[in-house]
């Protein structure tokens, strides 16, 4: 849900055909791909623990303005409120109930990524400085708020979409207000390698998302799940979200992600800076007879991509969407994981191979344990710490293959915290927090905060 900022490409599309080479233009050479990341943070008032409002003292409209002043960042306005930030080739924007978040540009190792996230990190640590009576916490969800207390950053995206998927799913506007991620994003090299990639992170999402679990308190309480973040996407649009079968599959193509997108309907497109709701037409509808006079064009197209919610979608990369906001420690560790499995094709086929004999229903069956149970879920028989401890030595070992002469130490390094914290004591992150929490005197805002604050 990243800010868009124009209309883009103005490129006619009069024929699906004027699409078939879209994707391979975006292909990489080997050592040309690079790694981008996007970790959204939730800004709380200290002593409440709620989330904090768009206007007002300490606002994220002011933090977004002293970020500026303080920082060196540009703002980007719509309607004369500052709704993201810009400085060299890195973003801050918001998501619709003001999550602020980092979209970092993509760099070579995970070690420059460690450092771009830093860099934000301190900033934020300056706003918290500035108002002390502000935190800004890395967690899956807003621990106090109810959805109804959360104001609506005033983006014309969101109204539209807020009305779109309401009508979608329950817990839609939950979706939108509360919910934190970390996404992260890989180039591909050629369409075959693009759709095994995209194959291999939806076979494995169930399990990478079981393991960074990390949703498990809300509305003051124990929410009873481990990741209530992956049951609120269950429950916001089932048309657009979740893991398509078809990608599983042996020999898809960019046709057949094409034909995808294609049947989705479009939510909006922009003109003259305005936000024109599409009132349910799929794209390809859009091309074959055009709206009110429009006709599509490529930066619609692009757009509409950016609409798409399944686990890990296709645009100009393929981007990551299946986890819970992390703590500043692990997203390095999530991102290094993923290189690791992904950036080595040896690696990407044994690591698919770990789960490609299961059946379409065993992966049904364990995405639909996942937010309860996480990692105490079985898969095919086995327990799920068994394919976790695997996929880390995988990585681990494709990540001693990929040093180069420019950086000479090893990215498996991120991952021994995530072998410290996780895979020894065999617990996820949302069951580290549910046992420091009932270590405490009393459950309130400070402990929360004391835990997940940055």
């Amino acid at each position: 849900m990243s800010t868009f900022f124009d209309a883009g490409d103005s490129t006619v599309i009069s024929d699906e055909s004027d699409l078939y080479s879209y994707f391979h233009k975006f292909a990489k050479c080997e050592n040309g791909r690079l790694v981008g990341l996007e970790a959204e943070f939730l800004g709380v008032r200290r002593e409440t623990g709620k989330a904090l409002s768009y206007e007002g003292r300490g606002g994220i409209q002011e933090v977004l303005g002293s970020l500026s002043d303080l920082c060196g960042y540009e703002p980007i306005t719509e309607d004369q409120r500052i709704i993201a930030l810009k400085k060299a080739a890195s973003f801050i924007t918001l998501e619709p109930g003001g999550q602020i978040e980092l979209s970092a540009p993509p760099v070579k190792t995970i070690f420059e990524v460690k450092s771009l996230l830093d860099q934000f990190l301190s900033d934020l640590r300056e706003i918290q400085k500035r108002y002390p009576e502000i935190a800004f916490l890395a967690f899956g969800i807003q621990p106090f708020s109810q959805v109804e207390e959360i104001s609506w950053v005033p983006k014309k995206r969101y109204r539209i979409m807020a009305d779109y998927l309401g009508r979608k799913g329950e817990l839609a506007h939950s979706m939108m207000k509360l919910t934190a991620t970390n996404q992260l994003n890989f180039d591909y090299t050629s369409e075959r390698h693009a759709m095994d990639s995209l194959r291999t992170v939806l076979a494995l999402t169930p399990l990478v998302s079981a393991l960074f679990a990390n949703s498990s308190f809300s509305g003051g309480r124990p929410n009873g799940y481990m990741s209530f973040r992956q049951q609120i996407w269950r429950e916001t649009d089932p048309e657009r979200t979740g893991i398509p079968e078809i990608f599983l599959r042996r020999g898809a193509v960019f046709g057949d992600y094409m034909e995808y997108v294609l049947g989705l309907p479009v939510m909006f497109v922009v003109r003259e800076r305005d936000w024109i709701d599409m009132e349910g037409l799929t794209f390809r509808q859009f091309i074959q007879q055009g709206f009110r006079g429009m006709r599509p064009n490529l930066g619609d197209f692009e757009l509409h991509l950016s609409t798409a919610f399944p686990e890990a979608r296709l645009k100009q990369y393929l981007e990551i969407r299946g986890i819970d906001g992390q703590s500043p420690e692990m997203i390095p560790a999530l991102a290094a994981l993923w290189k690791g499995i992904l950036y080595d094709d040896e690696t990407s086929a044994e690591a698919f191979a770990l789960v490609g004999d299961a059946s379409p229903q065993d992966f049904k069956r364990l995405w639909e344990s996942l937010p309860v149970k996480a990692m105490e879920a079985e898969f095919v028989g086995r327990p799920l710490w068994f394919f976790a401890e695997r996929l880390v030595r995988l990585a681990c070992r494709s990540l001693g293959r990929q040093i180069t002469p420019e950086e000479s130490r090893s990215e498996c390094l991120f991952l021994s915290h995530l072998e410290e914290t996780l895979l020894k004591p065999r617990k996820v992150p949302a069951q580290a927090f549910l046992d420091y929490l009932a270590l405490q005197p009393r459950v309130d805002p400070s402990s929360v905060i004391r835990y997940l604050g940055i």
